[in-house]
């Protein structure tokens, strides 16, 4: 085991911690509220994530939802959100989306690959933005995603201007967030915000679980360094990108994983 799970899960109420061969699933687990966030979930999300950047052994992140939501965003019916929304203090409203923002860029920057296994409704900043946030996307067809920002009158948070722009342009990113739509699984594979869907949440699981065994059997630097070089080339030249994959074989190159994965494959080689 890498990490204490038995620990983690002792001390929250509203996510659930399961750990295999270095892949760690962290379940939002509040169905009743649709997996809402709220103030006791957060805490929770953010202390899950630093555990996982912690620990060398962890080689993936997949995040899901329990019951028939994946995340229904922020739970507006919790005193914490309404008090901040009502202040008159321009402060107090930053104050609180700094925090939250505090879990997008907590999953977007882990240097394990992540995955989002969207078993439901991913709404707003809290649910489509978590999902975004997330190197691959997976989801049932069923799902719907939408944001509601120009229903109330306030502008999209949790970075999904910025991520919804990278994969599938300014255009449609404008019209999302302008029409407030919502968009099925299909379709959102077609726009390219998720990778692929499925029609049941098991088939989806199946498919989640051929990518972690693939990050499980390499070594947890390869797995970590390969995640930094894809990031690197989106916004590099050819000429550099091919720079910083040589340097990071050279380092791979000497690594006790790549040695006894060199081993094995030549032994499979030469029993042929």
């Amino acid at each position: 085991m890498t990490i204490d799970v038995e620990y983690l899960n002792s001390r929250m109420s509203c996510v659930r911690v399961a750990e295999n061969d270095g892949i760690v699933t962290l379940t939002l687990s509040r169905p009743d509220r649709l997996n809402a966030l709220g103030p006791d979930m957060l805490p929770e999300i953010l202390g899950v994530l630093e555990v996982v950047r912690a620990s060398r052994e962890v080689k993936a992140l997949v995040m899901t939802g329990e019951g028939r939501a994946f995340c229904a965003g922020v739970d507006l019916r919790t005193p914490f959100f309404m008090e901040n929304v009502e202040s008159d203090s321009v402060f107090e409203g930053m104050r609180l989306l700094d925090w939250q923002h505090e879990l997008i860029v907590g999953i977007h920057e882990l240097p394990q690959p992540t995955i989002a296994v969207v078993n439901g409704d991913a709404v707003g900043g809290g649910g489509f933005g978590m999902a975004m946030a997330c190197d691959m996307r997976f989801a049932v067809n069923s799902a719907r995603f939408w944001m509601i920002p120009g229903q109330v009158n306030v502008v999209q948070d949790f970075g999904l201007t910025w991520l919804l722009q990278r994969c599938i342009g300014t255009p449609r990113t404008m019209e999302l967030v302008f029409s407030g739509r919502r968009v099925d699984g299909r379709e959102a594979a077609q726009m390219g915000i998720v990778n692929e869907t499925f029609d049941d949440v098991g088939q989806m699981h199946d498919h989640a679980r051929t990518i972690t065994d693939s990050i499980a059997r390499m070594g947890s630097d390869a797995g970590r360094t390969l995640k930094m070089i894809v990031r690197h080339g989106a916004s590099s030249p050819l000429r550099d990108q091919l720079r910083v994959e040589a340097v990071a074989n050279g380092l791979c190159f000497n690594s006790t994983e790549f040695k006894q994965a060199k081993t094995e494959l030549l032994n499979r080689i030469n029993k042929r």
